[in-house]
């Protein structure tokens, strides 16, 4: 009999523990059910920014953009409930629920999770709308690499704004999970005919914007393709092999795609390169701004390099490689187009200009006012120069750093070595936003006296910002004039080339973007070139060159005698051949720009994005497909040429090395190389 009442208490006490085990399980599972509907409509609400750069122009594109809002809020909190799905089930098969810790846990991991997803959401439309690209590769390399965001010169206020869009987001995250768990009653009238109303719109929505792109991408319907580049991370679906074989035909000849090669070897240079036997060794001063755009060269605004530009050759028409520094001052020094970074930074191999300085003892200083760490020219342009003689200015502000840069530059030239030539590189940072200057230097006065990134309404006080940006400009000029007058005081140029550009461009919502890196537009990509050889004339270049085209006039003046196609895709600037058009990257594109117009044609196939094509001056083009048609065969030796100098096979060092040695091998080298 007590056994039996022992026996009877004890299964009282499990199916007591069974139930309340049950209840928790059933709760929690309820509570982060609610969390995560309620977190998909914010998701929703949060997505509508996107909506609002989609210039919309067809009830078809209009319901595309609504399925893929639909689809696509889904679709990003996915990977978060996800993580919370696995981490509710390892509770129940651990047995976990019993614990207030465990449960604790796993609500907060869910907040974590969905906070992330929604940060990741909001930085990515701020980065869309500022400057036309979602996170990519190239951001997650600004963020990862080392003085990356330094680059950016985002102010203290910036990052006080950041911290608290963090901190908002987990606040509201935070009240959500509690209303969800002090909210007793049914959030939905009918749990079961919500679930199947929400299981049947987002299975509609996903259904009908794959079909859409699918049915554009056959009939080259560009309103729909470009909205769905609008959506981060937005994977098409293409059904053109299916319908081809039901008979119907598809829209050709109007998209170009181009693998990245970043997994491909380099060629480079094709042919070994042979000189003249008593080449000339002219030192070279080689000076280059952040964001100096073309106008800024002028008597008002730089007088002394514009009265040194006088006495120079000027090139009126001049493209960068690039629309941001690293394919700008990629191209610049290698004379290939951006592609050819990825493959270059894996190998990390030099350009054979640089290689042809070091096999002639150069003595070579490097100075910069960014950081050679970013972009990582310290891997690619400088790859085999030793640290020590590169130098990064400590300063906090960019044109403090330049003057820093310059008077290092002033004291090396004076303790030289006086009978071995000599190449200086310099990096200016005054004009990069927020583009600070030094009171002196203001000769526009009306300018926004503080710029915060975060805070600042750009489009109301575009012209105050231009005014500093005017200024910092200015200032960049009086340094660049120090240098100019230590050459000319020490009898230096007439044995110097000297040359002075920018790396890109800057916009200032002349086309609705403001800044750089963002378009292929003629603010963004034209720079000036100034460029001092000694022996020749002053005069004005009107035709287009570009930045492709420095290394094969640097190395034609240093005695080589290959044609520039054995290792560069530039032109001699100094030579009879002129260039039709040119090719400018970013981190994801190619940029074909000629008299007419500009083809934009993505890196991968996977860009998920359509050739844009616009006139010369960034205008919408009126026959794209005329335009297409008639440029076809330039934009196929692009193709070409963009591949021409990679290999499927590796070449060992040493035949590298013996592709630049020049018919006088005999020079001494620096034994510190690595």
């Amino acid at each position: 009999m007590f056994l039996g009442l022992v026996l009877l208490e004890m299964g009282m006490e499990y199916a007591q523990e069974s139930c309340l085990r049950d209840y928790r399980m059933e709760t929690l599972k309820k509570n982060l059910d609610r969390f995560f509907w309620l977190n998909y409509c914010l998701m929703l609400f949060s997505l509508l920014g996107f909506l609002l750069m989609i210039s919309f122009r067809s009830a078809a594109e209009a319901a595309f953009a609504a399925a893929v809002l639909i689809s696509y809020a889904f679709l990003y909190l996915l990977p978060a409930g996800l993580l919370i799905t696995i981490l509710r089930w390892v509770c129940r098969l651990g047995g976990l629920y019993r614990f207030q810790s465990a449960r604790v846990l796993v609500y907060a991991a869910a907040v974590v999770s969905m906070s992330l997803t929604h940060l990741l959401a909001i930085i990515d439309q701020v980065i869309y709308r500022m400057y036309s690209f979602h996170i990519n590769g190239f951001v997650w390399n600004l963020v990862l690499t080392k003085g990356g965001i330094q680059s950016m010169a985002a102010g203290r206020g910036t990052v006080v704004v950041f911290f608290l869009v963090v901190v908002g987001i987990l606040l509201a995250e935070i009240l959500i999970l509690t209303a969800c768990i002090r909210i007793k009653r049914p959030f939905f009238p009918s749990k079961l005919l919500w679930r199947r109303a929400a299981a049947a719109l987002l299975l509609l929505c996903i259904f009908l914007q794959a079909v859409g792109y699918g049915i554009s991408s056959f009939t080259g319907y560009a309103p729909i393709l470009t909205a769905a580049g609008v959506f981060p991370m937005y994977m098409p679906v293409t059904f053109r092999h299916q319908l081809e074989k039901l008979g119907f035909t598809p829209h050709r000849n109007t998209e170009l795609t181009l693998q990245s090669k970043g997994s491909m070897y380099m060629n480079y240079p094709l042919r070994e390169l042979k000189r003249v036997e008593n080449p000339k060794h002219y030192n070279i001063v080689w000076l280059v701004a952040e964001s100096l755009a073309a106008p800024m060269l002028t008597e008002e605004i730089m007088p002394a390099t514009w009265a040194f530009s006088q006495k120079s050759i000027r090139f009126l028409n001049h493209y960068s490689g690039g629309s941001g520094t690293r394919m700008a001052v990629f191209s610049m020094f290698y004379g290939l187009y951006g592609n050819y970074w990825f493959p270059c930074l894996n190998e990390q191999r030099s350009p054979v200009l640089m290689d042809i300085l070091q096999e002639d003892d150069y003595q070579i200083e490097l100075f910069t006012s960014a950081a050679f760490t970013y972009p990582e020219f310290d891997k690619t342009v400088f790859a085999r120069v030793p640290k020590s003689h590169m130098h990064e200015a400590p300063a906090a502000q960019g044109w403090e750093s330049d003057r820093i840069n310059v008077s290092l530059i002033l004291d090396f030239l004076d303790k030289r070595d006086p009978v071995k030539p000599f190449m200086v590189f310099l990096f200016y940072e005054s004009p990069h936003a927020p583009y600070n200057f030094p009171p002196e230097t203001a000769i526009q006065k009306d300018y926004l006296k503080d710029f915060n990134y975060a805070t600042t309404n750009i489009k109301e006080n575009i012209a105050g910002i231009k005014n500093r940006y005017i200024n910092a400009c200015r200032h960049l000029d009086t340094q660049i004039e120090r240098i100019l007058n230590y050459l000319e005081a020490h009898s230096l140029l007439d044995s110097t080339i000297v040359i002075i550009t920018g790396d890109h461009g800057e916009e200032f919502l002349e086309h609705g973007k403001w800044g750089h890196n963002s378009a292929f537009t003629e603010e963004q990509i034209q720079t000036p070139l100034v460029l001092w050889i000694p022996g020749q004339k002053p005069r004005e270049i009107p035709w287009m060159t570009s930045h492709l085209d420095i290394p094969a006039t640097l190395l034609t003046q240093l005695g080589v005698t290959n044609p520039p196609s054995d290792y560069s895709l530039g032109y001699d600037l100094l030579g009879e051949e002129k260039r039709t058009f040119t090719v400018v990257a970013d981190w994801n594109s190619l940029c074909y720009v000629d008299a007419d117009c500009k083809v934009t044609v993505p890196l991968k196939s996977l860009m998920f994005t359509t050739n844009k094509i616009t006139t010369l001056r960034d205008q919408p083009a009126d026959e794209p497909a005329r335009l297409f048609a008639e440029k076809k065969d330039s934009l196929m030796k692009v193709m070409k040429d963009a591949v021409v100098f990679s290999s499927k096979q590796k070449k060992n060092g040493a035949e590298i090395s013996s592709m630049t040695a020049s018919a006088n091998s005999g020079r001494k080298t620096d034994s510190n190389l690595p």
